[in-house]
């Protein structure tokens, strides 16, 4: 049966005469990009930074929307020599033309200025699940954006390929 869906796979992009790269089967790549600004917050018990953010923006395929997230950071040893704080949560990016859920993953960070005011924001959301015009898509998203402390506000920018 493998062999039988490969060789028809094949023969497709023979008769076509295009190669998609990167793509198996009935993938279908999806290019993703989306930004955002709004408002967060960030409360600090002990070694722990409670996140939580709102704004409005657009995102391909889904339209003009919002996106809102929670999560939470690790201040333990954020000082001089380590001015990142880990974190990681959950979101959503939300549209006329659908919602796209995400989870933040390890690895992602916050890195602040020297008086700790503005933090460089990156990282990566693996996209969980989608509906609406991205129904069943999935994959990694890169991030980055910054992070107004004194301001309470946040922009981002999201891109990636997702695959249905």
């Amino acid at each position: 049966m493998t062999a039988v869906i490969a060789a028809s796979v094949a023969a497709a992009g023979l008769v076509a005469g295009l190669a998609t790269a990167g793509v198996t089967g009935s993938s279908k790549v999806i290019p993703f990009v989306a930004t955002y600004a709004g408002t967060a917050t960030v409360k600090v018990t002990g070694t722990t930074a409670d996140i939580s953010a709102k704004g409005a923006g657009t995102a391909a395929v889904i339209g003009k929307g919002s996106m809102a997230g929670v999560g939470a950071g690790n201040t333990a040893g954020v000082g001089a020599e380590q001015p990142c704080v880990p974190f990681t949560g959950t979101g959503a990016m939300t549209g006329p033309k659908g919602k796209v859920l995400f989870k933040v993953l390890p690895g992602s960070s916050g890195c602040g200025d020297e008086e700790g005011n503005i933090f460089a924001v990156s990282g990566k959301a693996a996209v969980t699940k989608a509906t609406g015009k991205l129904l069943k898509a999935k994959g990694t998203l890169k991030f980055t954006g910054t992070y107004d402390k004194g301001a309470g506000t946040f922009s981002v920018k999201f891109s990636g390929q997702l695959k249905k």
